[in-house]
């Protein structure tokens, strides 16, 4: 679980009162509870993308005031960038020496210029679905170090796009689940018209035909990379 608001949803920060002291009291007592949940920050960031949810004046703020309380925190960031690469930059290169644990860059669309300029800063990148959209995006994520490679689904979204080229990298990939609508909905069926978590084995071989890897290569090297990122080996291991 995570911990932050996103920047969607960073007007909202400002438009209720006890909206940020919430946050600030729940990111103070969560985190340090016995049997706590909470293995990151975010996830928070900047999105300019749908400026109808929130101004670029309140995401940088939201984002700034975050990131301020996350160097209080012993928590790696789970970041978010659409759009907005270089104020991103801008706004968090002045925080890193008070955030040793960094963190992941989420659903990374960006391309291998902007994804090399992140993993210089210390950070992660996790790809999905809508990471596969573009040729650019393809070579982005061809170049991402594999020390420093995520995989997610991003369920209820981002679907893997059906092209030529990626449907090629899924000839091997297991049946899914029949769907249903949400009406009939069956335990174990995926839900018509959504992206579903099973997908994440999709997502791996995606990755690991772009790279020229062997499968087990790409989802071992994602797994120890969240180990690590999100100090999980306590509970994978109890």
């Amino acid at each position: 679980m995570t911990l932050g608001i996103h920047p969607y949803h960073a007007s909202e920060l400002y438009a209720e009162p006890e909206a940020w002291a919430t946050l600030v009291s729940l990111a103070n007592t969560l985190p340090t509870r016995d049997g706590s949940c909470v293995v990151a920050f975010g996830e928070i960031g900047l999105d300019y993308f749908y400026l109808n949810k929130a101004s670029k004046e309140d995401q940088q703020r939201a984002f700034k005031e975050q990131l301020e309380l996350a160097t209080t925190l012993d928590l790696p960031l789970f970041l978010h960038i659409r759009d907005s690469h270089q104020d991103f930059v801008e706004i968090i290169k002045p925080y890193l020496p008070r955030l040793p644990r960094r963190g992941v860059v989420h659903s990374f669309t960006g391309n291998a210029d902007q994804m090399q300029e992140l993993v210089d800063l210390g950070f992660d990148i996790s790809v999905c679905g809508i990471s596969f959209t573009t040729a650019e995006q393809l070579e982005m994520v061809k170049e991402i170090p594999l020390d420093r490679l995520h995989l997610e689904s991003d369920a209820p979204w981002c679907e893997i796009p059906s092209t030529p080229q990626i449907n090629g990298l899924l000839q091997s990939a297991p049946s899914l689940p029949p769907s249903q609508k949400p009406k009939n909905y069956v335990s174990g069926h995926m839900v018509q018209g959504r992206n579903e978590s099973c997908t994440i084995n999709r997502v791996a071989l995606v990755v690991a035909g772009i790279k020229d890897l062997a499968l087990d290569t790409v989802a071992n090297a994602a797994w120890q990379n969240s180990l690590r990122m999100f100090k999980l080996h306590d509970t994978v291991d109890n």
